[in-house]
C-alpha cells in the first residue's frame, strides 16, 4: 500500500473514530469502494460442528452417523464458495459430558451449523445452548419431538415419534377399515404421550367420529401383569390397539394377550418393533397381527440414493453393513450445506434497503443490518439467516427420500407401514407426508 493510500485510511479512520459511528459504517463503505470487497476472502473456511458419541455406549450408533457425515463431505466439500471444515465434538454418551462438550464446541469453534446427536438426552441437553448461541443444528436420528416442538433452531432430518401416529391412523383406517380403537402406553413416558396424541386426533379426523377412541390405558412400569388392561380392551369393542411401548414390554404383553384369549384384532406399535427378536417372535404366533412403522419408505428412492450407495460401496467396500442411520446423516450434511448456500445467496440478493422491512422495533431492524454485513463481509451468513434457509426447504431429495420442513423444523417424510399377519409379512402400507 502506497503512502497516500495509507494517509487517506488514517484520516478516514480518524474521523469515525471522532463521530462514534457504531461498527464504522463509513469507514467499512469507504475502504470498500477504495480498496476493493476482497473481504471474503479472509474467511477460508465455514464450520460444521459433529456433535456426537464416538466413545461410551452409543459410540456404534454415534460412529454410523459420522460415518454418513463424512462421506457427504467427501463428495460435497464446500458451501459458500468455501471449503467446509468438520469440527468434532465427543459427547462420550454421556449427559454430563454432553453438556461440557457442546459448550466447548460452541466456544471455540463457532461453527455455522452443528449435526447431531444421536442419543435423544444427549441432544435435549445441546437444545438450549444452540439455541442460546443461534446455531441451527440438525438431530439425526433422533426422533423424539421435544428436540424441535420448542427450539427453532434444532431441526430434525427423519419424522418424529408423533408423526408415527398419523401414519398408523391412515394404516388403521384407510388400509384396515379399523374404526374403534384404544390406546396403551407406559406411565410417564411423554414420547409416547405425544405420539398417541396424534394418533387419536387423527383417527377422529378420519372417521368424523370423536368416539372412535373407545379406551387409553396406563401400565405401570413396576409391574408385568397386564391382566385387567386386556381385560378393558376386550370389554371396550376395540378392533385395533396402539401399543405404544417397547418391544420387550410388547412381547410380555401380547402373550398374556393370547394367553386370556383376547379376539384377534390389530396391534399397531412404534418404529422400535422393528428389532429382529420381536419379529421372530411375532412370525412364530400366526394368530398376531400387526403393523409398524419401518425405518426407511418403500417408495423413498432418489437419485441421490443411487449415488450414496455407489460413494458408500466405494469409501467402505462392498461388504461394509449399511445402516439407516448413516444414510440419514449423510442426508443431514447435505440439508445443511444446502441451507448454507441459499442463505448466502440471499444475501448477495438482497436489497439493503429492504433489510428492515417488516421489523418491530429498531433494534431489529439493526440487527438485520448488521447480520447482512457482516454475511456481505465474511461470506458466511448468520445463523438466523441459515435458519431461515433451512425452514424454506421443499421436497429436498435426500438419499433417505424426499424431505421437506415447509416453514417448519420437524422433517416431514412418506412413512412405510410394515404388516404381518398369520405369520406373513405383507404389502407394506405407504402413508405420505
Amino acid at each position: 500500500m502506497n503512502k497516500c493510500r495509507k494517509r487517506i485510511l488514517s484520516l478516514v479512520l480518524v474521523v469515525c473514530l471522532t463521530a462514534g459511528l457504531t461498527g464504522c459504517t463509513t469507514y467499512t463503505n469507504f475502504k470498500n469502494a477504495f480498496f476493493g470487497t476482497d473481504t471474503v476472502a479472509k474467511e477460508k473456511t465455514i464450520k460444521i460442528g459433529v456433535f456426537e458419541p464416538t466413545s461410551g455406549s452409543m459410540k456404534t450408533q454415534g460412529k454410523e452417523e459420522v460415518m454418513g457425515i463424512e462421506l457427504a463431505h467427501d463428495l460435497y466439500p464446500t458451501a459458500c464458495g468455501k471449503t467446509v471444515e468438520l469440527v468434532y465434538a465427543d459427547n462420550k454418551s454421556d449427559m454430563y459430558e454432553a453438556e461440557a462438550a457442546i459448550q466447548e464446541l460452541i466456544s471455540s469453534s463457532s461453527p455455522s451449523m452443528i449435526l447431531g446427536s444421536y442419543g435423544e438426552t444427549l441432544s435435549l441437553i445441546a437444545g438450549k445452548y444452540i439455541e442460546a448461541a443461534n446455531i441451527p443444528s440438525i438431530t439425526i436420528s433422533s426422533t423424539n419431538p421435544l428436540i424441535t416442538a420448542n427450539n427453532p433452531y434444532y431441526f430434525s432430518a427423519t419424522y418424529s415419534e408423533a408423526r408415527q401416529g398419523d401414519a398408523l391412523a391412515d394404516f388403521a383406517y384407510l388400509s384396515q377399515n379399523k374404526d374403534m380403537v384404544a390406546t396403551v402406553k407406559l406411565e410417564n413416558d411423554d414420547t409416547a404421550t405425544a405420539t398417541i396424541k396424534r394418533f387419536t386426533n387423527r383417527m377422529k379426523k378420519l372417521t368424523e367420529n370423536n368416539r372412535c377412541v373407545v379406551g387409553s390405558f396406563t401400565l405401570s412400569t413396576t409391574s408385568a401383569d397386564y391382566t385387567e388392561t386386556i381385560e378393558k380392551i376386550r370389554e371396550s369393542g376395540a378392533t385395533a390397539v396402539f401399543l405404544a411401548v417397547p418391544p420387550t414390554v410388547a412381547k410380555e404383553f401380547l402373550t398374556q394377550a393370547q394367553e386370556q384369549k383376547l379376539p384377534y384384532m390389530l396391534f399397531l406399535g412404534t418404529r422400535a418393533w422393528g428389532d429382529k427378536d420381536f419379529l421372530e417372535f411375532v412370525k412364530a404366533n400366526k394368530q398376531l397381527h400387526i403393523g409398524y412403522p419401518a425405518e426407511q419408505a418403500t417408495n423413498n428412492e432418489t437419485a441421490m440414493s443411487q449415488k450414496f450407495m455407489e460413494a458408500f460401496r466405494t469409501k467402505y467396500g462392498e461388504d461394509a453393513e449399511l445402516s439407516q442411520r448413516t444414510v440419514v446423516a449423510f442426508d443431514a450434511y447435505l440439508l445443511a450445506v444446502t441451507a448454507m448456500d441459499r442463505a448466502m445467496q440471499t444475501v448477495r440478493d438482497t436489497d439493503p434497503d429492504t433489510i428492515a422491512q417488516n421489523s418491530t422495533t429498531d433494534a431489529e431492524a439493526r440487527a438485520k443490518k448488521e447480520a447482512w454485513q457482516a454475511a456481505r463481509e465474511t461470506g458466511i451468513p448468520s445463523g438466523t439467516q441459515i435458519k431461515d434457509a433451512l425452514n424454506g426447504i421443499d421436497n429436498f431429495e435426500g438419499a433417505s427420500g424426499v424431505i421437506n420442513y415447509k416453514g417448519k423444523n420437524e422433517a416431514t417424510k412418506s412413512v412405510s407401514i410394515s404388516h404381518i399377519a398369520n405369520g406373513t409379512e405383507l404389502p407394506a402400507y405407504v402413508s405420505e407426508s
